[in-house]
């Protein structure tokens, strides 16, 4: 398997993790090279990361790939995608999807000197985010979101959102007692130390 993407994306972390609890090799090809950008833009229209090349097989959607993986690898501890949660999980990470893509715009126009304040767009986006927080907070039991103790997409979701937002100083997420519980539980695990950014 080759995968496209960097270190320092949260989308291409929850596969670098999936990849390491199931023991799937891959190929990383970093696209913040000037090489890597070039061959990921020369395949993939979209210009985005994550990106896999497996076999005959190309699929350019995070979410996209986890299910190939899952289908042709089984879903190995992880909780399973199908079952009586698989709507609630699926309502979860579209949450945390979209705080995760809120939070990347503040951090990238953030960048370019624009504050959220700005424009009534950009502050309707930074709201938006802090109504999704307080919202995962509520459905979180403990470590996680389901009682069954174990890790699934939801979690993975809200750890790669929640880590990436305190590396890039979004937000001070490590200050919620509840976020701050969630991370140093999780972040335990050999494959989210091994996968960290950098």
């Amino acid at each position: 398997m080759k995968l496209y993407g960097s270190i320092t994306s949260p989308f291409v972390r929850r596969i670098r993790f999936i990849c390491s609890e199931m023991g799937i090799p891959f190929t990383l090809v970093d696209t913040m090279t000037e090489a890597g950008q070039k061959e990921l833009r020369d395949k993939n229209p979209l210009w985005k990361v994550p990106y896999v090349e497996i076999d005959d097989v190309k699929i350019w959607d995070s979410h996209t790939i986890i299910d190939y993986l899952f289908e042709t690898k089984g879903s190995g501890n992880f909780r399973p995608k199908s079952g009586p949660h698989h709507y609630r999980e699926a309502n979860l990470q579209t949450a945390i999807d979209q705080a995760l893509d809120n939070a990347i715009l503040i951090f990238y126009l953030n960048k370019e000197g624009i504050k959220p304040d700005a424009a009534p767009y950009l502050t309707k986006n930074a709201l938006r985010i802090s109504s999704i927080l307080n919202y995962i907070k509520q459905e979180l039991n403990g470590n996680f979101f389901f009682t069954d103790g174990k890790v699934g997409l939801s979690e993975i979701a809200l750890y790669t959102t929640l880590d990436w937002i305190r590396f890039r100083s979004v937000l001070p997420v490590e200050e919620d007692p509840i976020f701050a519980g969630f991370l140093n539980f999780h972040g335990q695990n050999k494959s989210w130390k091994e996968t960290a950014p950098k």
